[in-house]
This record gives structure tokens, sequence and C-alpha cells, in this order.
């Protein structure tokens, strides 16, 4: 699986985010049900969720004002 760095992730769409945010999830689900270690896809997944967050607080926040 190709990861971005935090610069990265940063830079690329809201699509290609929310893309990004399901595969990673996926991709954990999927090493879990079949018994392999995820720890590296969880710590990734820490990174891509908190930009996803952050772009949906402030899409909220703009969206109010």
């Amino acid at each position: 699986m190709k990861t971005y760095s935090t610069d990265q992730l940063s830079n690329i769409s809201n699509d290609e985010l929310e893309k990004e945010y399901l595969a990673v999830r996926s991709a954990i689900n999927f090493a879990r049900r079949n018994k392999e270690d995820s720890r590296e896809l969880e710590i990734y997944y820490c990174y891509v969720s908190r930009e996803y967050q952050t772009r949906d607080r402030m899409k909220k926040f703009t969206k109010r004002n």
C-alpha cells in the first residue's frame, strides 16, 4: 500500500483523502481478520484520520460563518 507523508496528506484533495482513509481502514480490518500484524497500518491510520477530522471541522466551521 502506498503511504503519504503528513505534508503530502495535507496537500491532497478531499476526495483523495477520503479514499485513503477508507482504504487504510479496510486494510486494517483485512489484516485483523487474517490475524496479521496491523500495527504499522494503525499508526498510519492515526495520521490520515487526524487530517480527515481536521478538514471536516474546518468545513463545518466555514459553513457556520
